[in-house]
């Protein structure tokens, strides 16, 4: 007999629980249905406390003044809205609770009614004030990951400890590693004012593993008053790892912004420096065949986006790099071709005549694209690699410098390991005496003049990674461009990316203590100080001509 009284007693419990919570759940229904400010205020405290997050899509569409009542008393969210032809506005209907869905007649058709015949369910200051605690607590759990990372800062900010709870539960559910530690951190600042010295300790300790330097002035702040000998220590402790961890990690982003401004000056030098280093050409419209490359890009961007689904337009990137090569080498090729041939020796000259076709280039880009265009930037190279909580290493960037030890790479193996490298090399060090021996001296300075103004169209390419597209881009980086082959010594490849990290590091060094303006006029100073004591640059040429 007691077998059957606990069995019955067993089958009761799960039933009285969910009558018990449809029993809430209908009564905060039952008062926001009233619409009496003192009811819907009672409903959002009580849901509030309950942490139902079945009731998050009605308490937002309260909160947004998005929640109605029908003629027939039913909750409804007003979805999109259109207008008739007579000025009337009508909305789409979609169910409050438990989840928004849109509502459908008979027909399976979404049910759309006159705004007029809704009535607005009334959500003052007071009572967003209420419903907003409550929002924030469910986002901790939402789909969506920043909301989650908001949820999760905002609960850190607001200082109450009730959210401990929530925060501890959210953790243990997180995959995403950044978020995670975005709640770990909002979690320790919630234990900070813990009345537990052990929790207090707990709280520091964490703090100081997670590295997020921007909780020093609270742990400055708390050092204060923190009445516990051990958690004073603890604080101490980490208040000064910190600090070094902050200087360790601003030195650490500056040698990336150094690097990938080096990478970018080397990109911009290594077509420049294949020119003027292996010809001795002084040209002064490398910036616009880099120009080039970059609208290359931008044309074949917007061809993409004309003809190609949107899941594929990223497609454009990889796509426009050959082009951008081809495109800039065989316009630099034409202008060898018709102009810079018949001025070999002669650089004065030279120099005057690509200045020219540097402003025709730019006036006619100007013409035909206009003043400001811009790439848009891959999803793929979208973002950054989260280093430290104040540390992004932006893709796009890290793409830069990669791409660019790639092309150094590659332009090293050709110089080197191909026949065109040799005779290239042999023309460079004695150009008649390699005439005498068969070179073919002017299909070489040809092909030259192509792989320079090629390499400065994929440097365009890749600026579009950074900036906008702009017909007077290239005039932004041809000074520093020849300042990085002089220095690094004309014609050396090595040379040209010591002295482009050189350059690049020591401007972003320099940035902190002086203005960009004066770090770069001192810049300047000091190269031309070293060009003084070292006129060949850091790898001086060698060959017969340079021995005379």
């Amino acid at each position: 007999m007691k077998r059957w009284i606990y069995s019955l007693l067993f089958l009761c419990i799960p039933i009285c629980v969910h009558a018990q919570k449809n029993s809430f759940e209908e009564q905060q229904i039952t008062r926001l249905r009233s619409n009496d400010d003192d009811n819907i205020e009672t409903a959002v405290e009580a849901i509030s406390k309950s942490g139902n997050i079945a009731f998050y899509d009605l308490m937002t569409a309260l909160f947004n003044a998005e929640l109605y009542l029908t003629d027939q008393g039913q909750l409804v969210v007003a979805g999109s809205t259109r207008e008739d032809d007579y000025g009337e506005t009508f909305a789409q209907l979609n169910t409050a609770y438990p989840k928004r869905t849109v509502l459908l007649d008979d027909a399976n058709i979404p049910i759309e009614v006159n705004l007029y015949n809704l009535t607005e369910v009334e959500s003052n200051r007071r009572i967003r004030a209420l419903i907003q605690p409550y929002l924030t607590q469910m986002e901790i759990f939402h789909p969506d990951p920043l909301k989650r990372r908001v949820a999760a800062e905002t609960l850190g900010h607001q200082g109450n400890p009730d959210a401990i709870p929530i925060l501890t539960q959210a953790i243990a559910k997180e995959t995403d590693t950044d978020i995670k530690s975005f709640m770990q951190v909002a979690r320790a600042k919630l234990q900070l004012q813990h009345k537990d010295a052990n929790i207090r300790l707990e709280a520091v300790t964490a703090l100081g593993e997670l590295n997020d330097t921007f909780v020093l002035p609270l742990l400055e702040s708390h050092a204060e008053k923190e009445t516990d000998a051990t958690v004073q220590t603890e604080l101490k402790s980490t208040i000064q790892w910190l600090k070094e961890f902050t200087v360790i990690m601003m030195a650490v982003q500056t040698a990336f912004v150094g690097l990938s401004l080096g990478s970018i000056l080397i990109l911009v030098a290594l077509g420049l420096a294949v020119i003027y280093g292996q010809m001795g050409v002084i040209n002064m419209a490398h910036g616009e065949f880099m120009m080039t490359g970059a609208y290359t890009t931008f044309v074949v961007q917007n061809i993409c986006f004309a003809l190609l689904p949107a899941a594929y337009i990223d497609v454009f990137f990889p796509v426009s790099l050959p082009l951008a090569f081809v495109i800039s080498g065989c316009f630099g090729l034409l202008i060898e071709r018709l102009i810079i041939r018949h001025l070999y020796s002669r650089p004065l000259e030279s120099l005057l005549a690509t200045w020219g076709v540097s402003l025709v280039l730019v006036q006619l880009a100007r013409s035909i694209f206009g003043d400001l265009t811009a790439v848009k930037l891959p999803k793929w190279l979208s973002g950054g690699y989260a280093l430290a909580p104040q540390v992004l290493l932006p893709y796009n960037r890290l793409f830069i410098i990669v791409f660019t030890v790639f092309i150094v790479v590659g332009l090293i193996a050709f110089f080197y390991k191909t026949n065109f490298g040799l005779r290239l090399r042999a023309v460079t060090q004695n150009r008649d005496m390699s005439a005498c021996m068969g070179v073919p001296v002017r299909r070489v300075d040809s092909f030259t003049f192509f792989i320079g103004t090629g390499i400065a169209g994929v440097a365009g390419w890749a600026m579009t990674l950074i900036g906008n597209v702009v017909p007077n881009m290239g005039q932004t980086y041809i000074v520093d461009a020849f300042l990085v082959v002089v220095v690094g010594g004309v014609g050396k490849i090595i040379g040209t990316i010591v002295a482009g990290l050189g350059i690049g590091i020591s401007n972003k060094v320099l940035e902190p203590f002086v203005e960009a303006v004066y770090a770069k006029v001192l810049i300047l100073g000091l190269i031309i100080m070293f060009l003084q004591a070292n006129p060949t640059g850091i790898f001086p040429a060698k060959g017969r001509n340079e021995d005379q």
